[in-house]
């Protein structure tokens, strides 16, 4: 009994020759990368967003007093932000996904290397990122 709470959770085997401790600091930097990439793309597509949103909220409240001289506040805030505003988040949602796939493979053979584990391995953690 008590060498069974002296052992680690798991050892490891003839075909697996990288411990528990790599396979979790490999995960862990994979996860770092995934996270500064979703960052890098993610900010400015939700920054361009509001650029645009306020472009856009100009621009309708200038074309509702053209047809109908006055305008209704939040439906030109609603219309002028809302648009670009949730285009933006559809599209920094894509635009990081696309960027992640391209960079998967080289970030898979690089961690693998580093930290001694197979790609195979990391490549059930990256399915999750």
């Amino acid at each position: 009994m008590a060498g069974t709470l002296e052992t680690t959770y798991r050892t490891a085997s003839p075909g697996r020759p990288h411990g528990p401790e790599a396979e979790a600091e490999a995960a862990s930097e994979l996860a770092r990368r995934a996270k500064r990439l979703n960052k890098l793309v993610i900010v400015p597509c939700v920054v361009l967003g509001l650029v645009l949103g306020v472009v856009a909220y100009f621009l309708l409240r200038k074309l509702q007093l053209e047809l109908f001289g006055r305008h209704i506040p939040w439906i030109t805030g609603a219309l002028g932000y809302g648009g670009p505003l949730g285009g933006s988040f559809h599209l920094a949602a894509r635009a990081a996904a696309f960027f992640m796939a391209r960079r998967r493979g080289p970030w898979l053979e690089d961690v693998a290397a580093r930290y001694g584990v197979p790609v195979e391995t990391l490549e059930d953690y990256a399915a999750l990122l």
